[in-house]
């Protein structure tokens, strides 16, 4: 096994255990202890564990705050831009979508003008805004209370809404991504919302940017086996991949094209 390969198993192995002493990773990996105090020294440059007195912790994932909407279109568009072209492709002509709210699924709703035959049922004021220029697609915008900053809908209206229909497909973006937590979103009204839609589709499909991952929030609205697929980009650590796939989830990574 590679160096680089070792310190991947490493750093998963405690993702899974949260903390380990030099002899009980020396015994695990095969190596001398000279060898995983090295490879931890990295792992804790990397920001990824504390070095303690004999071994290591896994260092705790950041709780992230929630940014206005307006502060989000700026950050990693192309990122946005290539899962949006990943997720597309689990669209067929004919379906019934739901789409959440967001930036990133402002670019996926975008890609969809290319169909002549969906229905899309949103609470995002810019999604339904966006879809409404094609006329063979037909938009139902989820009503209740318009959150300020954050253009979607919210609220008793919206959820009981969700529960009086089914769609085939969700296409969903979490504020934040935790290999052991779920996903997560910093306020308790807007889970709620995410939770109706979990409950109103057939199949899940998570978009979520590589720079989400690793990170969690207030409160928790799904599980990671809630998911058909994960659609994010090539910026995911190799760790992280693999714990998910260990879990169970399919991890669909889009890459940038050269030129992009």
């Amino acid at each position: 096994m590679f160096a680089r390969e070792r310190k991947e198993e490493l750093l998963a192995y405690m993702r899974v255990h949260k903390k380990a002493g030099i002899h009980e990773l020396s015994e695990e990996f095969h190596v001398t202890g000279a060898t995983i105090r090295s490879d931890l020294s990295e792992l804790e440059k990397e920001g990824h564990l504390i070095r303690t007195h004999g071994g290591a912790l896994l260092k705790e994932e950041e709780v992230t705050k929630e940014a206005f909407l307006a502060s989000r279109w700026n950050l990693n568009p192309d990122k946005k831009r290539i899962i949006a072209q990943g997720a597309k492709e689990f669209v067929r002509e004919g379906d019934i979508i739901l789409i959440d709210s967001g930036s990133t699924m402002l670019e996926f709703a975008k890609v969809l003008t290319d169909f002549n035959d969906l229905k899309v049922v949103t609470n995002d004021l810019n999604i339904a805004l966006e879809l409404q220029k094609k006329p063979s697609i037909q938009v139902i915008l989820i009503g209740g209370t318009v959150r300020n900053q954050f253009e979607c809908t919210f609220g008793s209206l919206g959820i009981e809404f969700l529960e009086r229909i089914s769609v085939d497909k969700l296409f969903l973006s979490p504020n934040a991504l935790s290999v052991s937590k779920g996903l997560t979103t910093p306020n308790e009204e807007t889970a709620a919302m995410k939770r109706a839609m979990m409950r109103t589709a057939t199949e899940a499909y998570m978009l979520c940017d590589s720079t989400k991952i690793g990170r969690k929030t207030f409160c928790r609205f799904a599980r990671l086996c809630d998911f058909q697929q994960l659609i994010t980009d090539d910026g995911i650590q190799s760790a992280d991949k693999k714990e998910l796939e260990k879990q169970g989830m399919k991890v669909k990574v889009c890459r940038m094209k050269a030129g992009d």
